[in-house]
C-alpha cells in the first residue's frame, strides 16, 4: 500500500504560555512527572511529555501569571486516577474538580499548573472500545 505523504499524521504539541519557565518545567517534570523533550529556554521555549507517541505540551515564557484560570484543552490519561490525585495533591496540585465518575463512563478530575492554566486527566479505559452511538 502506497503512503501518502500529504496527510497530518499526529499531533504534534499543544501550547501553552507560562509566566515563569523554570516554575513551569518544575511543575511538568517533577511534580506531573512528565520527562523534558526539549529544553530551549535560550528562546523561551520548552516541550515535556511522554517519548511515545509524540505529542507533547510546548511551553512559552510570554505572560504574566493569571489570576484567572485559562482552560487548555490538554488532557493527560492515566490508570489510577485516584492514586494519582493523591500524589498530586500531596504536591500542592490545587484541583478544579476532584475526580469524579462521568455519565458517559469515564473518571475526570480537573487541576491548575502554577500559572492557573487548566489540566485535565482522565481515567477510562473503555474510551476506545464503549459505543457511544446510542446516547
Amino acid at each position: 500500500m502506497k503512503k501518502e505523504k500529504d496527510r497530518i499524521t499526529r499531533l504534534w504539541l499543544t501550547m501553552i504560555h507560562v509566566s515563569d519557565m523554570d516554575r513551569a518545567l518544575q511543575f511538568y517534570n517533577k511534580v506531573l512527572g512528565l520527562p523534558i523533550a526539549l529544553d530551549a529556554r535560550v528562546f523561551n521555549h520548552a516541550e515535556v511529555g511522554p517519548n511515545e507517541p509524540l505529542a507533547k505540551i510546548g511551553l512559552h515564557a510570554t505572560r504574566k501569571k493569571s489570576k484567572r484560570k485559562r482552560r487548555t484543552g490538554i488532557v493527560f490519561d492515566t490508570d489510577d486516577i485516584y492514586a494519582l490525585y493523591e500524589r498530586l495533591k500531596k504536591r500542592g496540585v490545587k484541583f478544579t474538580l476532584k475526580p469524579t465518575k462521568m455519565p458517559w463512563g469515564g473518571i475526570v478530575a480537573d487541576f491548575l499548573d502554577p500559572d492557573n492554566n487548566e489540566l485535565e486527566v482522565v481515567e477510562d479505559p473503555k474510551h476506545y472500545t464503549r459505543d457511544y452511538t446510542h446516547r
